[in-house]
């Protein structure tokens, strides 16, 4: 009997040190203006299903799908997350272990921009990098990014995460054109 009581309050604490509670945050994402050649800058509620682990979610979610609510659902079904569907994606290093070196990435590994949208990519990266800007966490301001990107876009990607890196982060990286 002693032994059944140990093994449900393990499984119980092992449950609660791993699981997090979720909860709402807020992201930012460049959203495509669909058809205005604008990229937007907006703040987005996101459903992080780990809330409370200690994860900089805000800067993962910053790639997450945004198809947004509408009043005609049976046309309006597609993702406007410019990050998510150019395959700009962002990783943190655990903000809640404190052993954990302090990092920030950028994958642009499989970027590529469709066809339907009219932004140039270094737009799109910058765009992505000011929503970066603004998800960030106090404790990683000063954290240099990196990032991974194929040969033909490293140099061009590598220039920007340059800029990017010299700017002060209390300041507006880049404005989308309108």
């Amino acid at each position: 009997m002693e032994i059944r009581v140990i093994l449900f309050s393990l499984i119980g604490f092992l449950h609660a040190a791993y699981a997090g509670e979720s909860a709402l945050i807020t992201t930012y994402q460049p959203l495509d203006g669909l058809g205005s050649d604008s990229i937007y800058i907006v703040s987005v509620t996101c459903h992080d299903w780990n809330g409370h682990a200690g994860q900089a979610s805000s800067i993962q979610l910053i790639s997450a799908k945004n198809v947004p609510p509408t009043n005609n659902p049976k046309e309006a079904t597609e993702d406007l997350n410019l990050a998510s569907v150019c395959g700009v994606h962002f990783y943190a290093s655990d903000l809640g272990d404190p052993e954990a070196p302090l990092e920030l990435i950028m994958d642009v590994t499989k970027f590529s921009v469709p066809k339907r949208f009219g932004h140039s990519p270094e737009e799109i990266v910058r765009a992505c990098l000011e929503c970066l800007r603004l998800a960030m966490p106090d404790k990683l301001r000063k954290t240099p990014l990196t990032f991974r990107a194929v040969d033909k876009n490293a140099q061009w990607v590598g220039e920007i995460v340059r800029q990017f890196n010299a700017h002060d982060r209390k300041k507006v990286f880049h404005t989308p054109a309108r």
